[in-house]
């Protein structure tokens, strides 16, 4: 069986437990069981409220793991930061490199040569978990993939992020390319706090390119009417990976 490494990020919970717990004495009824927390396979994770920060459960939070696409939560977060800043713009056209295009692992199917938009591109990472568009863009805002990195690796020291380091802008396995449930959850509540617009595109259950229509890879979507993002990932050697949140 596969290892999932979970993260995520809730507001709801912590208020319908509560909610339980008061209604009990008005109904002069037995105080409510609640039931033990599921046997979850996973290396880590982490179930924490995004308002107030507290953490509800949690395993091996801090634990440094491979974050597979749940990267590109950053990589994403750094393009929204380029385009508030007024670097790049939505409607700027990326041209797509020999490396963006051959990258392997899932794809948006860009074309090598041809020039995307930063807004499609975006919508490739986020819901196509496109690894081609995850370089291109990178490589539009850095100059190169390592360079990417580096802004990346800078990002995650400014949010406290003390259990990772980024390599590359994909999640692509390597050894030095790691995070935590813990830094993630940071990740993620500071992006929707930060960028609320921006975080919209993590609840899109699906985006056509070059007439290539792929579903959202989170599945939260369709099965749970509160969740409004966030991000899966899948390598050998991460696991099943999951960031969500819902409201």
């Amino acid at each position: 069986m596969q290892r999932l490494q979970l993260g995520i990020s809730m507001r709801k919970l912590l208020l319908l437990v509560a909610g339980l717990s008061l209604a009990a004495p008005l109904l002069q009824a037995a105080a409510p069981i609640i039931p033990p927390a599921p046997n979850v396979n996973a290396t880590s994770y982490l179930l924490i409220d995004a308002q107030s920060k507290k953490v509800l459960v949690e395993h091996n939070a801090h634990e440094q793991i491979p974050p597979a696409s749940l990267t590109k939560i950053m990589t994403a977060y750094l393009a929204e930061q380029e385009i508030t800043s007024g670097r790049i713009k939505l409607d700027d056209e990326v041209l797509i490199s020999v490396g963006a295009w051959r990258t392997g692992g899932s794809k948006m199917f860009v074309r090598e040569g041809t020039h995307v938009s930063v807004d499609d591109l975006l919508k490739g990472i986020i819901i196509q978990s496109g690894n081609d568009a995850s370089i291109a863009l990178a490589e539009h805002i850095a100059g190169s993939e390592g360079a990417f990195a580096d802004m990346m690796n800078q990002q995650a020291a400014v949010l406290g992020m003390e259990n990772t380091n980024f390599v590359n802008a994909t999640g692509l396995p390597s050894k030095e390319h790691v995070s935590s449930a813990w830094d993630l959850a940071l990740l993620t509540m500071d992006l929707i706090e930060r960028y609320p617009e921006h975080y919209a595109l993590y609840s899109e259950k699906s985006y056509s390119y070059n007439n290539i229509e792929q579903p959202n890879r989170n599945k939260l979507l369709w099965r749970d009417k509160t969740v409004d993002g966030v991000k899966t990932g899948f390598t050998n050697a991460a696991g099943y990976c999951l960031v969500s949140s819902a409201v």
